[in-house]
């Protein structure tokens, strides 16, 4: 074979490998957040808010509005079916298949027949009969195939090129996967094969495994005695590494049985498959030697070995990332069993065989696999039968979790499928095969509909955390009673259970059970606790509790937060700030689809309602922008409200009281509280007799609210009235700057401040007469006037003044319609004035015209 051929291959199989240890890093990082993420289920709650506006008989009053909190919880859902980490499986398992398919043809005839039936038995344990192709003949029939092909190239044809062997392979193995993929009626043949078939690929992965579990004592052997001038020291130093080693091993084990309860934290069992991959590939030629020819050698090291780690490191990922505890777990249990049996006897047949020698100060390390003193096969074969002693030990534990997880994706096939019945069955055997499985349990759990199978619930739920501390299990434990509000099971399924350790997600549905058993000092902690471990959640729930804890004690809610960007965390500072005066600023970018999502509009909402920050321009802004788009029409009305709060809040009564009114006309079913807030504030600028018709129509649209009582007998107590609108200081600082202004500038300040407040008549008519002597466009006078009796009715000024507008702008209609509503409010001296008044100036501009 040439080297081409073989640099070919080495390169293919070494970045299959790459791409392989890849997905497995992430899958150890990911684990099963894919399958099954963590959920966050927001709460949000209403929390009442005093707007403090004037003093009634002596006490603070104002408005009650709720603004909003926000507590977070962790949860998790049906695990998700994936797909696609079987069907990586499926080919590299194929891929695999080709690979020994191929290399056997190059073996003597008694490694042959040993390979080939390995071949066969995963073969069978495909279980293709289950495609319903054939049913009792095409296991039979790819067999035959099998046993035709390599059986030709082993004796008949042995000197024929790689390529032709490898190509009949991918022929034979090729046709396979296309009678799967094609000659059935399915609709996932692919997953159908691997879920029936997954004990092949465990097979290989486990061979695999076993070939390699004694290479890292040799690394060891060869590292401590190559090059040393001494040789008792490099017995020394063997002796002392190699039972560290193997103690490690060891202690895994026992760990795992349970007959320890030390762990060592940064050791598992893939630590240990990494490294005896790593080995087993730079010693594989010293392993070989002798029994298989160079070419032989060098396809073994250069394609077989790295598709072998491919694999098997796929395995291990298709099972973290599909929540398959069961096979995981049986993975585990092979790298540990077989790491601690070959390590054991690789290193007595190390001291036992090259202790004399090392004495000697002999280089040996290179004569370790040849059995000179001793056969290494025999120390293989004593390695291999105390590995099946280790697995018979465990009750063959390894083997029913296979099944049991070969079972648990046959379910989730089924529910992918849309078969439910079908997907219990399988679960429940899965459970038979493997009591404390993840997937089966929590999917059965998850299933429950009938009463006995929810009773059933907590007890499926434990048996999950009886093997393991998982804190998915844990959470959907204590949210089992969190739902049926058994407070003290919640609290004390979290309190002493070992994932607080390490989940934030248990440490803050802790907390949360805390605050819900009112000990709050203790969720203070936890939340403080989980959020220094870089929890957003923790941090607005902390935030949450800031308020609540102010609310009831003298509480410093001082919090440098992280997290000032997180939605959640915002809402619930944003509560606090309104409620202790503060100022945060508004600080979110509008959505560009122009829908605004609940968090967003909580937000929103809570940053009108601060009285402290008299600068509403953004948020304004941002309440404008999304009320302009039809798809926030469901959060219309709290659009409104918060709009109509944020001018008051900013001193802009007039647009206040024209957002009420857009808010009553936009739902009359709940226009009783914008009448409330109505006759709240006309109280606020002085207009007794608006108060008492907000409030009747207040009481027609049925609020009845805790707040509207209070308010009411305060008004029945009141003797001296002395609230009013006064908005002349700002008039008063413009006309002092009126000077040093431009006239463009100081008119639109007048214009602003004429359409300010109408409620203070006397300023808003002087900044009209302002804008009058600048000669102001009298169409945009007339509509600040028209605004101004919008807002304030009663007013006799402002109407006369409207009347006498309307007769300047041409509009005598609507003076006359005007003159018609102030004879019902004034004497009929005054009603003649404004009349005369009206008609003098009407002739005026009549006169005028003509003349032009």
């Amino acid at each position: 074979m040439d080297n081409r051929t073989i640099n070919i291959l080495k390169t293919a199989s070494i970045a299959l490998t790459a791409v392989c240890l890849a997905i497995f890093v992430y899958a150890l990082i990911v684990g099963d957040n894919l399958a099954l993420p963590w959920q966050v289920d927001t709460n949000f709650k209403t929390r009442p808010l005093l707007l403090e506006y004037f003093q009634l008989n002596g006490e603070t009053s104002g408005l009650y509005v709720d603004q909003i909190i926000s507590w977070q919880k962790y949860f998790t859902e049906d695990i998700r079916y994936l797909g696609w980490p079987e069907t990586i499986v499926f080919a590299i398992f194929f891929l695999a298949l080709i690979t020994v398919s191929t290399l056997v043809t190059y073996l003597d005839r008694f490694s042959y027949f040993i390979v080939s039936g390995v071949i066969v038995f995963v073969l069978i344990q495909l279980r293709l009969e289950e495609l319903g192709i054939a049913t009792d003949y095409l296991t039979y029939g790819v067999i035959g195939g099998y046993a035709i092909v390599s059986y030709l190239f082993h004796t008949f044809y042995p000197h024929v090129r790689f390529w032709f062997r490898l190509g009949a392979n991918l022929l034979l193995y090729g046709s396979i996967i296309g009678v799967i993929l094609y000659a059935t009626d399915l609709s996932y043949p692919h997953l159908v094969t691997i879920s029936f078939g997954i004990m092949g690929p465990v097979i290989l992965a486990t061979i695999f495994i076993v070939f390699i579990a004694g290479d890292n004592i040799y690394s060891l052997f060869k590292l401590t005695t190559q090059g040393s001038s001494n040789g008792k020291q490099s017995l020394r130093h063997f002796l002392i590494i190699g039972a560290i080693y193997v103690g490690i091993a060891t202690l895994i084990f026992l760990q795992r049985t349970g007959y320890t309860s030390f762990s060592i934290y940064t050791i598992n069992p893939y630590i240990l498959l990494i490294l005896s991959m790593t080995s087993g590939y730079f010693c594989i030629d010293k392993k070989l030697h002798g029994l298989t020819e160079r070419e032989e050698s060098r396809l073994v090291k250069n394609w077989l070995y790295p598709i072998g780690c491919s694999l098997v490191l796929i395995l291990i990922a298709f099972a973290k990332l599909t929540v398959n505890d069961s096979i995981t777990n049986a993975l585990e249990w092979v790298i540990i069993i077989s790491h601690m049996t070959f390590g054991l006897t690789f290193f007595f047949y190390a001291v036992v065989n090259f202790t004399p020698p090392l004495l000697e100060n002999l280089d040996v390390w290179p004569v370790f696999f040849k059995g000179l003193r001793a056969p290494i096969l025999v120390a293989r074969f004593m390695a291999f039968v105390m590995f099946l002693g280790g697995i018979f030990y465990l009750n063959n534990r390894p083997y029913y979790q296979v099944k049991a997880g070969q079972y648990s994706m046959l379910a989730a096939l089924g529910d992918k499928v849309d078969n439910p019945i079908l997907s219990e069955q399988y679960y429940k055997q899965s459970v038979f095969y493997d009591f404390y499985n993840f997937k089966a349990n929590f999917s059965l759990a998850r299933e429950a509909k009938r009463a006995d199978e929810i009773n059933d619930i907590p007890l499926k739920l434990n048996n999950i955390l009886k093997a393991s501390t998982n804190p998915k299990a844990r959470v959907a434990y204590s949210n089992y009673f969190a739902d049926r509000d058994l407070l003290y099971r919640e609290l004390t399924t979290l309190m002493n259970s070992p994932e607080i350790e390490e989940s934030k997600e248990v440490e803050n549905n802790l907390g949360l059970a805390h605050y819900r058993y009112e000990n709050y000092d203790s969720a203070y902690v936890y939340f403080v606790d989980d959020r220094q471990a870089n929890s957003v959640i923790s941090e607005g729930n902390l935030a949450a509790l800031n308020y609540d804890l102010a609310a009831r004690i003298n509480f410093d809610t001082t919090v440098n937060y992280a997290h000032t960007d997180d939605l959640n965390v915002m809402i619930n500072r944003q509560a606090l700030a309104n409620a202790q005066g503060g100022i945060i600023p508004y600080n979110l970018a509008l959505n560009k689809d122009t829908i605004l999502n609940r968090p967003s509009l909580f937000y929103l909402y809570n940053a009108a309602l601060n009285q402290t920050d008299k600068d509403k321009g953004v948020i304004l802004t941002a309440i404008d922008y999304y009320l302009a788009s039809p798809k926030n029409d469901s959060f219309k009305n709290f659009l409104l409200m918060a709009k109509a709060i944020g001018h008051y809040n900013q001193e802009e009564v007039n647009q206040a009281f024209r957002s009420l009114e857009t808010a009553i006309a936009s739902s009359q079913v709940s226009a009783g509280f914008p009448y409330f807030v109505k006759a709240v504030w006309a109280f606020d600028q002085g207009q007794a007799a608006l108060t008492l018709e907000s409030l009747d129509q207040a009481s027609k649209s049925g609020y009845y609210e805790p707040q509207v009582k209070p308010f009411i007998d305060g008004l029945k107590q009141v003797r001296d009235y002395k609230e009013q609108a006064d908005i002349s200081p700002l008039f008063n600082a413009f006309e002092e700057k009126k000077n040093t202004l431009d006239s463009t500038t100081y008119v639109q300040q007048m214009a602003a401040i004429a359409d300010l407040n109408a409620f203070d008549v006397k300023t808003t008519l002087k900044s009209l007469a302002e804008l009058r002597a600048f000669e102001y466009d009298a169409a945009e006078v007339y509509r600040l006037l028209r605004s101004a009796i919008t807002i304030n009715k009663n007013s006799t000024e402002l109407l006369s003044e409207y009347i006498y507008q309307c007769a300047r702008s041409g509009y005598g209609s609507f003076g006359k319609s005007a003159l018609e509503d102030l004879k019902k409010m004034v004497d009929p001296e005054n009603y003649n004035k404004v009349k005369t008044t009206f008609e003098s100036i009407q002739e005026e501009r009549i006169q005028d015209l003509i003349r032009k």
